[in-house]
């Protein structure tokens, strides 16, 4: 019985910590989410691209080399 004790007061020191570390979570504003969403999406446009284009790149001097 006591080993039961302990845990519901293991689990209950355990919960009212979870609370007080969500307490001191600090949420991003919408406008802060969208500009991070655009930079997100843009650097990866851009990423795309160069490593794109560097495919291509690479492609054409390898078959410059084969042919």
């Amino acid at each position: 019985m006591a080993k039961t004790t302990e845990q519901k007061q293991a689990k209950s020191s355990f919960m009212r910590g979870v609370r007080h570390e969500f307490k001191k979570i600090v949420w991003p504003s919408k406008k802060s989410v969208f500009y991070y969403s655009l930079a997100v999406v843009a650097i990866s446009i851009i990423s795309s691209t160069i490593i794109w284009g560097l495919d291509n790149v690479l492609k054409r001097l390898l078959g410059l080399i084969i042919h």
